[in-house]
């Protein structure tokens, strides 16, 4: 009796153990929610923009004519001849190397801004830049007639030699050979007479001192 209450238990533990879970239920993805059913409230439909309408100016008669535009020209304004004094007389000024219009008008006359007074004074020799000045030619300034300086070159004679030119004559008398300008200027007659040829034995005119005024 005893074996067979043992067998019998034996057999009840192995069934247990063999015993599987119970499937489990699966949703049916097919199933529609139907809290998902809820119908969307329809908005109402946009109103069209409307925009204010422009103001309306109020009628003022006909508008003035606007008066006409007046642009500055320096040329324009250097056409007439500006006058620092009444009695005066033209001074011979001869341009030095590194000189310009500013650096004169505050040298001659203590104010740099005088520059546009010069360039209109001398206008038809200097052309329409006046940035562009040369070393050894003269510039017209206007001086009170009993300051003004009327001084004359003075020359002495020089005989052409062999191998002589223009910038090697003026670089021997005067120490610069850039002065040859004023050689030329005060000879042009002769020069052009042997079509700008310098043969020896020609003679020229030498100034004494380039600038008289000086």
């Amino acid at each position: 009796m005893k074996k067979l209450t043992i067998l019998f238990l034996s057999l009840f533990i192995i069934s247990c153990g063999k015993q599987t879970a119970p499937p489990l239920e699966l949703q049916d993805t097919n199933a529609v929610d139907n809290t998902a059913d809820v119908e969307r409230e329809e908005l109402p439909a946009q109103p069209e923009p409307t925009f204010a309408a422009e103001p309306v100016e109020p009628d003022r008669g006909p508008a003035p004519e606007p008066e006409p535009v007046v642009t500055a020209d320096v040329k324009d304004e250097l056409r007439i001849e500006p006058i620092l004094y009444e009695d005066f007389a033209w001074e011979k000024h001869m341009i030095n190397p590194g000189d310009f219009l500013v650096k004169i008008a505050k040298e001659e006359y203590g104010d740099f801004r005088l520059w546009k007074h010069i360039y209109a004074w001398n206008k038809d020799e200097i052309g329409d830049n006046p940035n562009m000045i040369y070393p050894y030619t003269f510039l017209n300034l206007q001086r009170e007639r009993l300051k003004a300086k009327t001084a004359e070159p003075t020359f002495t004679e020089y005989t052409v030699q062999s191998g002589d030119n223009l910038w090697n004559i003026a670089g021997k008398r005067y120490g610069d050979a850039k002065s040859w300008i004023i050689v030329l200027m005060d000879n042009e007659k002769t020069i052009k007479a042997s079509a700008g040829v310098l043969s020896p034995g020609m003679t020229l005119r030498l100034r004494e001192i380039l600038d008289p005024n000086a």
